[in-house]
């Protein structure tokens, strides 16, 4: 049994020596793994960022549109995670924003970024308010898509509806 394990030790140690060459070649060459993550990942999270500001935006403005006392810019802030000083536009945003949600589709060669929104206006004279639907479409490139959604629509072909949550504190 002695003999067996030297006898393996060498070629497991030139196996590595040979993987270790081939990744090295590789990453000269601008293939390595952990370089091409590198340089996707932060691509991705540009556009989710984008994504996000586009629909915050949007849906800032209907807020504003359905009550005034709203601030459109403030609400955006809120809506994008740093408006954690602005209590007050939380509270009303809490008050009116009844759902949201964001889906992606595609349709004749092209993608296409939805965002839709129900909201209540302000209650008065103790009537129940009617609510207000809001909604947004635009086209987008298809590299504006985050990665996970792209795959989604690549497998399932179907759109992909998430839901849209305001950023806690």
């Amino acid at each position: 049994m002695a003999g067996q394990s030297t006898e393996r030790q060498p070629q497991g140690c030139l196996m590595s020596f040979i993987n270790f060459i081939v990744r090295s070649l590789m990453q000269l060459l601008g293939m390595g793994v952990r370089s091409a993550r590198a340089r996707v990942m932060p691509a991705d999270e540009v556009f989710k960022a984008y994504v996000d500001k586009w629909v915050s935006e949007r849906i800032a403005a209907w807020l504003h549109q359905t009550r005034a006392e709203i601030d459109a810019e403030d609400a955006a802030r809120v809506l994008n995670g740093e408006g954690a000083h602005l209590h007050v536009v939380r509270r009303l945003i809490y008050e009116t924003l009844i759902d949201a949600k964001v889906t992606f589709s595609q349709r004749d060669g092209k993608q296409y970024l939805e965002v839709e929104a129900y909201m209540a206006p302000r209650q008065q004279n103790g009537k129940q308010p009617q609510i207000l639907r809001w909604r947004a479409e635009r086209e987008i490139a298809w590299q504006e898509i985050p990665n996970d959604v792209r795959e989604h629509l690549i497998r399932f072909r179907q759109p992909v509806t998430l839901g849209y949550n305001v950023p806690q504190d």
